[in-house]
């Protein structure tokens, strides 16, 4: 017989929060160049401690309306804007971030920053 596997309590799991941005660019670009931007911008900023601290994951990107949603650690959500507003070409075309929104939740996210790019 299986036992269930152990996890942490709430009160010890990391706090997140998610950040939704958009990429206004020249062209459109494909989730891999923008989520490998992202982790580009990351590590040159913040180097690979900060990083490591930071906890930056790509969670969803739209390639039609261009906007995504990335997740942070709560501590570490100015720093990590900071680093994407530093980003001025994809793949050798230029581009940026446009920061949205921050929030505590997926759910709120969507609701608050993406509906209007026809996140549900």
């Amino acid at each position: 017989m299986r036992e269930k596997p152990k996890y942490l309590p709430p009160t010890l799991r990391d706090k997140h929060r998610y950040i939704a941005f958009q990429v206004i660019g020249e062209r459109p670009f494909k989730k891999d160049e923008v989520k490998r931007a992202i982790w580009d911008a990351s590590l040159s900023t913040l180097g690979t401690l900060g990083s490591a601290k930071a906890k930056p994951w790509f969670i969803k990107f739209d390639e039609k309306s261009q906007t995504g949603i990335v997740r942070v650690d709560r501590k570490h959500v100015e720093e990590l804007r900071f680093a994407l507003t530093l980003v001025t070409h994809i793949n050798g075309s230029r581009a940026i971030f446009r920061t949205l929104g921050v929030s505590g939740t997926i759910k709120r996210l969507k609701k608050k920053f993406l509906a209007e790019y026809g996140w549900r």
